[in-house]
């Protein structure tokens, strides 16, 4: 608990660009949420060979893309941030904003793997500072949403998607949490979507 109380977010994505640079091909990152923008303002510095985003975070410089369920929550946690504790978020808001339409007992499951979390990472998904360069990345990106995520909707996920120069995908009927509710299908599509924009390439790489 304690490494959580200083964790940034500027320490994860150092993490993360190391991890990556540790690799001696570039591999494929796929990243989600709050990650998503993680692998973004990693490729400022690294060269993945491809990028797949799931219901990703929009940067603050387009901050205008927060949701209102986003601008709620702060309302409701920031004293909790400015505390710069960790603490979890509540399960009803859980349930409500992240996990929708999930059935019921995979929501249950799900609810009760929550732990407590950074207070700068809430901070950085409730009220984003990271900015990012406008305009297309050095790699192929696929971005994917749901046409049922409140806190993430698919008209901001398809705008960061176009903002950055990359494909988006949105999966109808389908919220936040979308890689649990029709995961085989949307892995065969990822599958489906790295062959074919990295073809051999993917299959010669060697991973140390």
């Amino acid at each position: 608990m304690g490494n959580l109380d200083n964790l940034s977010f500027s320490d994860c994505v150092r993490d993360l660009a190391e991890v990556i640079s540790s690799f001696s091909t570039p591999p494929v990152l796929l990243a989600m949420n709050l990650g998503a923008l993680m692998a973004l303002k990693v490729c400022e510095q690294t060269k993945p060979s491809a990028l797949i985003l799931v219901s990703p975070s929009p940067p603050g410089n387009l901050a205008a893309a927060r949701s209102r369920p986003q601008r709620l929550l702060w309302l409701k946690y920031r004293l909790l941030i400015l505390l710069r504790r960790p603490f979890p978020i509540d399960e009803k808001d859980f349930r409500a904003y992240f996990l929708t339409p999930l059935p019921e007992n995979l929501q249950s499951a799900l609810a009760r793997q929550t732990v407590a979390e950074s207070s700068a990472l809430v901070r950085e998904f409730l009220l984003p500072r990271a900015h990012l360069e406008a305009g297309s990345l050095s790699c192929p990106t696929l971005v994917l949403g749901g046409s049922d995520d409140h806190i993430m909707p698919a008209a901001t996920t398809n705008r960061i998607a176009a903002w950055l120069g990359g494909e988006f995908k949105e999966y109808p009927g389908q919220g936040h949490w979308l890689i649990e509710h029709d995961g085989e299908n949307i892995v065969r599509d990822i599958h489906r979507w790295i062959i074919h924009k990295l073809g051999e390439k993917i299959l010669l790489a060697e991973f140390s």
